[in-house]
This record gives C-alpha cells, structure tokens and sequence, in this order.
C-alpha cells in the first residue's frame, strides 16, 4: 500500500483509542440505529495499519458492506441542530467576501466537541468522546513535513502544500474573527482554546475521512451558517464506517435508502472474500500524487495513476539537454500554449502512453518553427497525427524527470531523520521512478 508494515504500525499506535473506544463507539452508534448486519469489525493488519473487515461473513460482488443510519453522521443537518455550537459564531459579522469551506466549518465542530470534553461537560453526548477517541492524532500528507523535508520536495508537491497552507491560514483566520467566547471557561475560542496547529489536524481529519453526502436527503435545517460557507455541503463524517481502507481494484458504490447510509460492493479481485480479510472501499479513481496530498498514503501499482508534467519542467529539461539547450525557441509559442490551456492535463500514463496535451505542447515547442498565432492554432487543433513525431523529446523528458526525482530522494535520505511524512513522501519519489522507468520501457524512443 505504498507504506512499510514499520510505519503503518507505528500509525496505528497514533491512531488514537483502543478497543475499549471502538467499543463504546459501536454500543452509542448502536443506540442511534445501527445494526451491524454485516458483523464489521476493526483490526490492526500490517500494510494498512487499521481496517475493516468481518468475523462472520463473506462478500461478493453487489452486497451491502455497511449500512449506517443518517442520524449517525456529523453533517450539515447535524451542525445546523446545535444551538449551542450555532451560538459561538457573530453572525452579524458574516461577509460574502471573507467566507470558509463546509470542510473548514465541520473541523470547528470536531474542535468545539473537543474542548468541551476537555471542560468535562456531562451534557455532551459521550458518542463524540468515543468517536474522538478514534480518530488519528497525525496526518502523513506532505503537508506535515518538516521545513528541511519541504525544502527536498519536487514543485509539484511543495507547490500543493503552498496552496493547502494558504487556504487553511485563510480559513482559520475569518473564523478567529468570528467565534466568541466559551461558556464554560470564559476563553476566547479564536484567541485562546483553538491553535492553528489544532485547526490543521481538524481540517485533515475532514479531508481524509469524510463521505460523500448530497444535502438533498438531508431533512431541511434552518440556514445559519448559509451567509458563510463558500461552496457545497455535502460531505459528513461517518463514525465507524470512516476506518474503511482505499484499493484500487474494488469498486463500490454510496447511496441513500430511506434514513441509512449504504456502501455496496460492486467489484473485487477476487470472487469473493473469506472472514477476516481486510474489506476495501474506493475513495474513487485516484492517483498516486492526489492519494499522497489529500491523505497521506500511495498505492504501489496503482491502475489510476499517471506522471503530469508542468510547462516548466520542459523549460527545465530543455536546459540540461546539450542538443536542445542551443536550440531558439519562440516566447510566442509558449504564451500560445498558456493561452490556450494546452499545459494543463500533460501526462504519460504506463498504458495508454501520451496524453495529446502533452504531445501537442511538445510538436509546438520542438517540432514547429512558425511562431505566428494564426499558424499555431491551425497546428495545435489539426489533425492529431501530426504529433507523433515528438517520441524522442518525451523520452528527453521523462529521463530529466526520474534523474531530478531520484536527486530529490538523495537530499531526503541526507536529512539526519525524517518525520513520518516525510517517509512517506521519500517512498512516493521512490515509486514515481519506477513508474517512469517502467514506462520508459514500455514506450522507448525510436
């Protein structure tokens, strides 16, 4: 799963809450509704860390792996209910130019019942304890990486993290602003009770384990927070059902029946599971680099993955090839390329060979000699064999970039220790080599 059994260990030590937290989870979750048909249960394994699987039953193609009420879900209609949360918030201070993500809101929340569990408060329901108590106390994406770890990082990722962190100061900064005081110790949730550091490890909490909700089947709530969430509400957080690992070689499918929420299998490897093997879910049909930046984990072999390319690493390739660093080419060319949209969805996938971005950017770059707009539009979407003829550029540019991941990897590994982050984010470098090389011989230039 792209991380070694020492490390998935490890994160499951940090996972938070044992057996005795699950257990008060399933008896609460069981007093809002749940049946636990499917007799799930949660268990350490050594390349995932935590999971699911069942004691008693085995699954095939279109059963039901889970089905957990509406009601056991913390979402829009869950907020919307809580008068007292609804209550910290100045609405008068709401403004259509400074507002936040549903994603940042429900983080508050997870930050709000956090406290007042830590203010002992008996009328908090102890089903948040428990599902507290379960949640993961640190996160691997990138984003976590430490300042040294950051610095060996490829653009790509570092410029990911750069615009995670910008967002998540943003959005942390309209809600100090907003928020008051707390009722049970008088301090200010904005200046005193909530870190940026806590707001991190809420936001990824949301990031990494929330589902998909549409607020249609939703009961319709009042509109509080309506002036203030940028953006939809359909995301939940979904006790229990959220320990669920991501495989690529299942398919499943979420929808709602009557007041449950429902996961079915639609596809496996294998015709059918055994007890006690691991169940999947899929996240969707992700690669490698977005499995990495939103939650903190890759899969080795991925069948969704593929390697994009920016504009500025060919400017970067062009540099270090001797044959075609003397070569002139136009500033026309690129800025009709950045016009045009023709840098964005430039790839290699190990299957299916070249995107037509990317072979179209590299004909116009390397191949044309005309720099006249007119000319270029007529290229750029002609007849699209035309670009075939750019193998041995592509082959140029996806040598400059395992040599540059590997280069980024040696700094890592001069690093006195790494984070659990930064481990990760060495071993995704270390698989970007191999899928790029693998490619390179699948497709070697003519």
């Amino acid at each position: 799963m792209g991380r070694t059994q020492r490390r998935r260990l490890k994160r499951a030590k940090q996972s938070g809450g044992g057996s005795n937290s699950l257990q008060e989870l399933y008896v609460h979750l069981h007093s809002l509704g749940w049946q636990n048909h499917t007799h799930l249960s949660a268990q350490n394994y050594d390349q995932t860390g935590r999971g699911l699987c069942s004691k008693q039953d085995s699954f095939s193609p279109e059963d039901e792996l889970i089905r957990l009420p509406i009601g056991c879900l913390i979402s829009i209609a869950t907020l919307e209910s809580d008068e007292a949360f609804k209550s910290l918030f100045n609405k008068e201070l709401f403004d259509k130019d400074s507002r936040i993500s549903f994603q940042a809101l429900v983080a508050c929340y997870l930050l709000y019942s956090k406290h007042l569990l830590e203010c002992s408060l008996e009328t908090l329901h102890t089903f948040y304890a428990s599902y507290l108590d379960t949640i993961p106390t640190s996160y691997s994406t990138p984003y976590f990486c430490s300042i040294p770890e950051l610095q060996c990082l490829p653009e790509s990722l570092l410029e990911r993290t750069v615009a995670q962190n910008r967002q998540i100061r943003g959005y942390f900064e309209i809600i100090k602003s907003l928020v008051l005081n707390c009722d049970c110790c008088g301090k200010s949730y904005g200046q005193e009770i909530w870190t940026l550091a806590q707001f991190k490890w809420a936001y990824f909490t949301v990031n990494t384990r929330s589902v998909y909700l549409s607020s249609r089947f939703l009961k319709k709530q009042s509109s509080h927070f309506q002036a203030l969430i940028s953006g939809d509400t359909n995301l939940a957080l979904a006790p229990f059902l959220d320990l669920f690992n991501h495989s690529d070689s299942v398919q499943t499918t979420a929808e709602i029946e009557g007041q449950d929420y429902v996961l079915t299998l639609k596809s496996l490897p294998v015709p059918k599971t055994k007890p006690y093997d691991q169940l999947f879910i899929s996240y969707g049909a992700l690669s490698n680099f977005k499995l990495l930046t939103e939650y903190g984990f890759w899969l080795k072999g991925n069948k969704h993955d593929y390697f994009e390319f920016s504009l500025l690493d060919i400017e970067h390739m062009v540099k270090r090839n001797k044959e075609l660093s003397t070569q002139t080419y136009h500033r026309n060319i690129f800025k009709f390329i950045r016009e045009h949209n023709l840098n964005d969805q430039m790839f290699v996938h190990i299957d299916d060979g070249c995107s037509h971005n990317l072979k179209v950017v590299l004909h116009l770059i390397f191949k044309q000699q005309s720099y006249f707009p007119n000319i270029l539009n007529q290229i750029a979407f002609g007849d699209a064999e035309q670009f075939e003829d750019v193998q041995p550029e592509l082959s140029y540019l996806v040598s400059y970039k395992i040599e540059e991941y590997e280069i980024f990897g040696g700094e890592l590994d001069k690093l006195p220790k790494l984070t659990e982050s930064g481990a990760v984010a060495r071993s995704y470098l270390q698989e970007c080599v191999r899928y790029l090389s693998d490619y390179h011989a699948a497709h070697p230039a003519e």
